[in-house]
This record gives structure tokens, sequence and C-alpha cells, in this order.
């Protein structure tokens, strides 16, 4: 509409007043159809230019804005001024910001940031994407670390995020002494050993902290110094870690750990005994193209305490024993080869783990469909008290009419139900909590 320019139908608002002829007029409508307007009109520029042109229609935005953008991007404006009238209106609802920022990206990021601290008082969570060449880190320059001092003046931020960090954004993490959660996506390899410690300084408030090391696994093993720094943490993302590092540290408030591999890797024995012994109130355990050896099994078991294990890459002769971790209330297993019995390993587990109320095959997991008939009918025998409700999930079953035929066995059941095409319960929903949506829009 070009600011409510000459091809703009309503641009008469933006000039005189208009004559009363007696009738009702354009500003007399009901506020629904103020509503549908800003509906119609396709782009966030218009819809801002058309709120300028009268205060009733800016009073009327402001309530359109609040619940469609609690979250932003940079990227949806490319204007200040406008970045500046959005957040005027509807600022206070804002809760997470997406900031792509490379050098090039300064003259604007900055101010932007700017109005952030100025509108949106209760902004929680900035994702920061920091976008370079793909070279060795650049001299350093007295601006560098500049967008996290804007950061820290952000007066309600509590969960960051910065994906593919360099040092002199990394160097500033230690001034940051409110965060609840920080997410790393990348760990620069010429940050010293030193100021990789350094920047956890101050984090008595942290409670989730994920880090990706990428190509620079082998700072994992410095993960045991690190846990005096977390006192109370209670979740852990490692990805792309060392798989040869021996010691987690003593986590005393650690409930949940989530291990992520680009590649299939297996994680020697030492670290998955440092996790039995030293990790006394771990409840949720996560492994990530992680492959577990059969020799590998007894240290799962000895934490006895869990209640929610995810492998993708188990040994398939060790599903029963499984049964052990008698407090388990969601499994979701993929094999290394076939199972051999199948149908009885998983009857025994389900009547031993007597809490379980999620059961997820992957989709990799082989099972003849008669040996899953067989199975399901069984299960009602073991689960007939209602209250111990039981979910199956098929990820690895994608035939429409085998899927309805399965179904219809638990048709009668409250209890027991069958589901496929990924379900989750809320201890196997998948880790949405830094993904980026059409950043570079």
């Amino acid at each position: 509409m070009d600011k409510l320019g000459l091809g703009c139908p309503f641009s008469f608002l933006g000039g005189k007043q208009q004559e009363s002829s007696g009738g009702p007029s354009f500003l007399d409508l009901n506020y629904e159809i103020y509503l549908e307007i800003f509906s119609s009109l396709s782009s966030l520029e218009d819809q801002l230019n058309l709120g300028r042109a009268h205060p009733l229609f800016r009073n009327v935005l402001a309530d359109f804005l609040r619940t469609r953008y609690k979250k932003i991007n940079v990227r949806i404006l490319k204007t200040i001024p406008d970045w500046e009238f959005l957040l005027q209106l509807c600022g206070s609802e804002v809760s997470r910001c997406d900031v792509p920022h490379g050098r090039w990206d300064e003259p604007f990021t900055y101010p932007f940031l700017d109005l952030l601290g100025r509108h949106c008082p209760n902004l929680r969570q900035a994702v920061i994407i920091i976008m370079h060449a793909d070279t060795d880190t650049p001299p350093e320059t007295g601006d560098r670390g500049h967008i996290m001092q804007q950061l820290l003046e952000l007066p309600s931020l509590t969960d960051l995020t910065l994906i593919d960090p360099r040092s002199a954004q990394l160097d500033q993490l230690r001034y940051f002494t409110k965060l609840q959660i920080l997410d790393l996506d990348g760990i620069d390899r010429n940050l010293s050993d030193h100021a990789f410690q350094q920047m956890f300084e101050n984090k008595i408030s942290v409670k989730r902290l994920l880090l990706n090391f990428s190509r620079d696994h082998r700072r994992s093993r410095q993960m045991a110094q690190l846990a005096d720094k977390f006192p109370n943490l209670e979740h852990l993302t490692l990805e792309n870690f060392d798989v040869n590092f021996s010691e987690l540290g003593e986590l005393k408030t650690l409930q949940s750990l989530r291990l992520i591999s680009r590649w299939k890797v297996e994680v020697c024995n030492e670290f998955y005994r440092s996790v039995a012994r030293r990790i006394e109130n771990l409840q949720k355990l996560q492994l990530i193209s992680v492959r577990v050896r059969g020799d590998q099994v007894h240290h799962f078991l000895a934490i006895s305490q869990l209640r929610a294990l995810d492998c993708d890459n188990w040994p398939a002769q060790s599903v029963e024993q499984l049964g052990q971790l008698t407090d388990l209330e969601c499994l979701a297993l993929d094999c290394i080869g076939s199972p051999s019995n199948a149908g009885r390993q998983l009857l025994s587990l389900i009547k031993n783990c007597y809490k379980l109320n999620h059961l997820k095959l992957g989709k990799h997991w082989q099972m003849p469909v008669n040996d899953v008939n067989t199975f399901l009918t069984k299960v009602p025998d073991l689960r007939s008290d209602p209250k111990s409700k039981l979910l199956l999930t098929f990820d690895f079953i994608s035939i429409p009419d085998t899927q309805e035929k399965l179904e219809n066995l638990f048709r009668d059941h409250e209890h027991l139900r069958v589901s496929f095409k990924g379900t989750t319960c809320h201890h196997c929903q998948p880790d949405t909590h830094s993904k980026c949506d059409t950043i570079f829009d």
C-alpha cells in the first residue's frame, strides 16, 4: 500500500477528516469487520500502514497482533520504523526472538535489539544465528562482542541460544548471570581451554544446558570440570561429543540426559559407568545414533530409577532385560538386527514394567505382521486393569490397511491403544527448544 499513498483504497484516512454525509461512515463499522479487513491484507507491512491511518485502526491492530507475534524473527520486517511501530503495539506479548546476525547486519541488528530492550519487557528467549564465512576465526575487533552486550540489557532474558558462535561472543557469556536455559550450537575451536571454562562462570540458575561441540568434539572431555558450575542443572544435551571421554562429573540435580551423534558411534564403558554411579536422580535418558553393545546393558540396568529410555540402536538380544527397570513409564526402541522371539521379549517386558504407559518401536524395528498380531492379542491379558493405560506405537508399520486392522484389535479398550507415524508422549517428544523457522525469509 506504499504508506497509504494514492494506490491505497484507505488513503483518504491519512488526510483531512471527511465531511459527514448524514449516514454511517467507514469509521462506524463493527469491530469484527475491522478484524476481517486486517486479516484480508496479505502483508504485515500493509497491516501496519493501515494501523497508522487512524487511532481506531491502531487500537484494532494492537488487538489483532498481540496473539500472532509472541515469537518474532528479525527478518519479517525490513525497516526499523516498521519494527518500532509493531513493537509499540504488541511488544509486551513477545516472548521469543530469532536473530540471524552477521557483520553486514550490524546497522540493522543493533537498533533492532535496542527496540527489544525498550518495548519487550517479557522477552525470555533469544536465538542468535551467527552468520559468517566458513573460515578460521577472523582477527578480533572492538565491536565483535557488541551484540552480546545488547542482549545483556534485555530485562527478562533467561533463555539464550547461540548458533555457530565465535570466541568474541562466547567470551561474553560469563556476564549472563540470570540464564536458566543455555544452548550453544557449536564451539569455536580457537577458544582456549581456560576461556571455555570461564564462559560457564555465574551459571547457578541454569537448569537446561545444550552443547553441540560440532568439530571441536574433544572439548567435551572437560565436562567433568564443569559440574560444580551448574548446581541446579536438570537437563543436559551433549551433541557430537568425544565418545572416549570417561567422566561426566557429579551433577547431583540432573534428571534428564540426551546424547546425540552425527554418525553412529559407540560410547566407552567408563562413561556409562560414571553416569550410573554419579547421577543419582537421572530419570530420562535418550541416545540418538549411539549404538549400545550387549556388554554395556548392565550399566543401563543399574540406573534403576529411570522413568524414560529412548535408544535407536539397542542390542536386539537384550530387549527383555529392560524389564528390570520397573519404574519405566516410556520406552522407545529401535534395535540392532532382528530381535529373536520379539513378541515374547516384549510381553515379558510389559509384564514386569507395570508402570509403562508408552512403548514405541521405531521405523527400523524388524517384526513380521503376523507376530505383531499375536503379540497384540496377548497384551490385554497383561493389562486388564483400566487404570493401567498403555499406548503402543509401531513406527515400522506404514501400510494403511495393516494399521487399520491393528487399531481394530483395541477398538473396545479404553486403556489400551495402538498408534503409528511417530506418536509421542510427554517423555519422548522431540526437543524443538531452539528450532528456527524460515530464518532466511
